[in-house]
């Protein structure tokens, strides 16, 4: 079952300590979990600490207000502020650790002609933070709402908030990443700006010019819907962005690599396998041609178990538990209602063995 959790109305810093002293033992977990993690994952040694510091320095410099919010949690949950800075930039970290990594995530939008928008996306990580994630509602004092989907200590994953405007994600791998990380440079962290395309986004078209403003050292796509009919999905790259629109009928849908023109030529996605090709060619192959209606008809076209890498996944095979790797969450976004539905396994249903495809 999954953690859900209302803060009070509170400024960041207060805010932060709220959560932190809440949930003191699991952003505690995470931060040790992700510790391990950029250490088994790194192809030698790896100063754990030292990205941490650059992570925090960052987001110091980028994002002062959420540097507040992620001081505060640190103070709640009796720790160093640059611990929790390492889980809001993971991300990068990983990145830094070793380029590259499992295919995660599957994301629809549908914009049928009649009716709201259907947003759903499949949430793929390792598994040791299966218990790490939360839904959290955030009520700033001047009236905001933002509701998110994500890990104990971070500010924001997926989400939607009270204006209407939606927040999905999917990690990209870029050649570009790596001329980052020989500098030593962490980016603007890409969960803090969902955190920031929910704190402020009026409607897609300012999500993408968000999105636009920031410089990123880990590629991603953020892919935005309102509740006017409106969505993009944006390829954050160094030497970015490109921005995917749906098709003519309506229809987005993400994986792992790059769609978009800008950035294309420097996708690595076919260096780590087939999975993320195999994904969006079946979900594409069961909705093109109509923009589904609700989520339960993507959630259908989600219940897919392909051996090469299926949307619905439950990937136990590595030698190392640290590394295994399936869906954790799956997430429906309604952003005429302002709501998330949130389902704690595959589309499937099940967190362990896979069903049929």
């Amino acid at each position: 079952m999954s953690t859900h959790f209302t803060s009070s109305v509170l400024p960041p810093h207060e805010r932060g300590v709220e959560l932190g002293r809440r949930f003191r033992g699991e952003v505690g977990r995470t931060v040790s979990t992700y510790r391990r993690l950029f250490a088994a994952l790194a192809d030698g040694p790896f100063d754990v600490d030292l990205w941490a510091e650059r992570a925090w320095a960052s987001i110091v410099r980028l994002a002062p207000d959420h540097a507040a919010e992620i001081a505060g949690i640190a103070e709640g949950a009796g720790l160093p502020a640059r611990d929790v800075a390492a889980v809001n930039a993971r991300t990068e970290i990983l990145v830094a650790a070793r380029p590259g990594g499992p295919g995660e995530c599957s994301t629809v939008v549908s914009l049928p002609p009649a009716g709201p928008p259907v947003a759903v996306q499949t949430w793929d990580w390792y598994d040791a933070m299966g218990d790490g994630w939360l839904t959290w509602t955030v009520p700033h004092p001047d009236g905001r709402v933002v509701r998110t989907v994500t890990e104990f200590g971070m500010l924001a994953k997926i989400g939607v908030n009270d204006r209407g405007v939606g927040v999905l994600l999917n990690m990209l791998h870029h050649r570009g990443d790596a001329a980052a990380v020989a500098r030593g440079e962490i980016g603007y962290p890409v969960h803090l700006l969902s955190r920031a395309v929910l704190d402020e986004a009026g409607s897609v078209e300012d999500a993408v010019r968000s999105a636009r403003s920031v410089t990123t050292s880990a590629s991603t796509s953020l892919t935005f819907v309102d509740d006017r009919g409106g969505a993009a999905s944006v390829e954050l790259f160094p030497g970015g962005p490109g921005v995917v629109e749906p098709d003519e009928d309506g229809l987005l849908v993400r994986t792992n690599h790059f769609l978009s023109q800008e950035g294309r030529d420097g996708c690595l996605a076919a260096t780590l396998g087939v999975s993320t090709e195999v994904r969006r060619e079946h979900l594409l192959a069961q909705l093109t041609g109509r923009a589904p209606r609700g989520p339960e008809e993507v959630l259908a076209a989600m219940r897919h178990h392909d051996p090469r890498g299926g949307v619905c996944r439950h990937g136990f095979g590595d030698a190392d538990p640290l590394l295994w790797h399936r869906t954790l969450a799956t997430v429906v976004l309604d952003p005429g209602a302002r709501t998330l539905d949130v389902r704690a396994g595959g589309p499937c249903g099940s967190r362990t063995a896979p069903g049929a495809g």
